[in-house]
């Protein structure tokens, strides 16, 4: 069985997803309205209506490269990889679903189901990356970006994780600081590293915004529920078939992302 633990924080967060979105109905439909347009505009002539921001901002960027800030947001892609966010899903799963499993299911559905919500959209917008100086090599479609996607899906859930384990808000907040610092960072590194518009980024996280959403619904209705006890244990491995469907179209979308890093050259601009 699993230990009791304190509702007050892990159930009740200062803020969240959920929170931002159906308190303010007007953020809700605002999220809506930009992620359709952007969704149509990127499917249309290759996205052309949106090259009209998207690429002064790709230039801009290109221009501050750096040495140094090239090494910074490498990193900072790495961190939404594949290899980084499934290896690390299954460690913190290991954990979570020994202290509260309807959390534990929320974790998996969030994961394990971002993969194939990326590739059927990919697919049917299928706009093209940008090829302006990249500095590592892309593969696959550009909208939205799979990066910011698998970011926000793991580490937007963060701060539910260590809630399971403290009552303290202030380090609720220190984590939910981290998690803000890496999905930032990873959604910046895709733009500087030219592999993705600028556009794609505030897709994925819009997407990743909602998606949170209705995980965390379905997160707080089974822990109301059932509370922290033995539930859902057969769920979470039902979701978990979602990994093997998905494997092959990781690793043919995202896998040349970071393992060509070396041998990819910057463009002059």
């Amino acid at each position: 069985m699993a230990p009791d633990v304190d509702d007050s924080l892990h159930l009740e967060p200062p803020t969240s997803p959920r929170g931002l979105l159906l308190r303010h109905r007007a953020i809700l439909w605002v999220v809506v309205a930009t992620s359709v347009f952007l969704a149509i505009a990127a499917a249309v002539d290759g996205g052309s209506l949106l090259l009209v921001w998207d690429e002064p901002i790709q230039r801009w960027v290109e221009a501050r490269r750096t040495d140094g800030l090239d090494t910074v947001f490498r990193s900072f892609s790495r961190m939404g990889s594949n290899v980084v966010v499934f290896s690390s899903f299954v460690v913190i799963l290991a954990v979570v679903a020994r202290r509260c499993r309807p959390l534990a299911l929320a974790l998996a559905v969030a994961v394990l189901a971002r993969s194939p919500l990326e590739y059927v959209i990919k697919d049917v917008i299928a706009r093209e990356r940008p090829d302006i100086g990249r500095l590592i090599v892309g593969t696959g479609f550009s909208h939205p970006s799979g990066h910011v996607l698998a970011a926000v899906t793991l580490w937007g859930l963060l701060p539910a994780v260590v809630a399971l384990f403290t009552n303290r808000r202030w380090i609720w907040w220190a984590t939910g600081a981290l998690s803000a610092v890496l999905i930032v960072g990873i959604s910046a590194s895709r733009v500087y590293l030219g592999v993705h518009w600028f556009s794609d980024i505030v897709q994925g996280l819009l997407l990743g915004w909602l998606f949170l959403t209705l995980v965390e619904l379905r997160y707080v209705n089974r822990h109301r529920r059932h509370g922290c006890g033995p539930a859902a244990a057969e769920e979470i491995g039902g979701v978990a078939g979602f990994r093997s469907m998905t494997t092959q179209e990781d690793q043919r979308h995202d896998g040349h992302d970071e393992g060509h890093d070396q041998r990819s050259a910057r463009r002059s601009t």
